[in-house]
């Protein structure tokens, strides 16, 4: 996935990223130019950019861009479906267990300085305290000053804390942030031990600068057999905290659909979650 500011790619497991250390993890060309630089907020020291949910029913299970394995197999994808309802958008369904599908939808056109994801859970069977995790350790300033540090902030002037965390490269000054509009109940939160329960994110937790983790957490409730909710939210980005490209509004791709074909031998009636 290539536009004039943003060069990334979606892994065989579902996350963004090449996979492990393989370029490109998620490159940001801040002139608009296409002139991929050094810097590279994932694929420096341990790559890490997860997804996860939780539930009373399977615990924690997720997939993190640091292994080509993970708990939640692959059905379909990654699928280019780039031209369409934008100029770069590619797709990915996987399932855990008889428990649920899982499908991302990434996308944004060429002049974007961010990535637009619609998440997508599926219920095969009822799912009870059911919560989503996306969560990376950001290293801009590594692959020219070597430093894995960061300075990180939930919220910023005019956007709550719970709708926005970030992370600014101390000496580029670039910066990736996790942003939602979502209805549904969600947090922010900055990890020093990179975790991956949303319950921490949800509650808030903020551990400053450094090596860390940042995340946004959903807290979805229950789904019945059959039900599904989606999330929309995006991965942004800018020269400076101040340039972040916030999207006025992330629509549902009228890709949808298509996200739904690996359930058809399921035999799944998919109702959407009204929050």
């Amino acid at each position: 996935m290539e536009g004039d500011f943003v060069r990334t790619a979606v892994s065989d497991n579902g996350t963004l990223g090449a996979g492990g250390s393989t370029d490109p993890g998620i490159i940001h060309d801040t002139s608009g130019t296409r002139n991929w630089g050094p810097e590279d907020y994932l694929t420096p020291g341990t790559p890490w950019e997860w997804f996860g949910v939780t539930s009373a029913q399977t615990g924690t299970v997720g997939n993190n861009n640091a292994s080509s394995s993970g708990s939640i197999t692959t059905l379909t994808g990654p699928m280019d479906l780039s031209g369409g309802s934008a100029d770069n958008q590619v797709s990915w369904e996987g399932q855990y267990s008889d428990l649920f599908t899982i499908s991302h939808n990434y996308s944004f056109n060429d002049d974007d300085e961010r990535i637009d994801v619609l998440t997508t859970i599926t219920a095969i069977q009822d799912l009870s305290d059911l919560k989503f995790l996306r969560a990376i350790d950001p290293d801009p300033d590594v692959n020219t000053h070597g430093s894995y540090d960061t300075t990180n902030t939930r919220g910023t002037t005019g956007v709550a804390e719970e709708d926005f965390v970030n992370s600014q490269g101390g000496m580029t000054g670039l910066t990736l942030g996790l942003y939602t509009q979502s209805d549904i109940a969600h947090n922010t939160g900055i990890s020093a031990p990179w975790s991956t329960n949303p319950d921490d994110y949800l509650a808030g937790v903020n551990d400053g600068d450094g090596d860390y983790v940042i995340g946004l957490g959903f807290d979805i409730g229950s789904l019945f057999s059959g039900e599904l909710v989606n999330l929309s939210y995006s991965y942004v980005m800018g020269e400076t905290l101040d340039t972040v490209d916030l999207p006025n509004d992330v629509p549902e791709p009228g890709t949808l659909a298509l996200l739904g074909l690996g359930l058809t031998g399921i035999g799944l009636s998919r109702r959407r979650k009204h929050r």
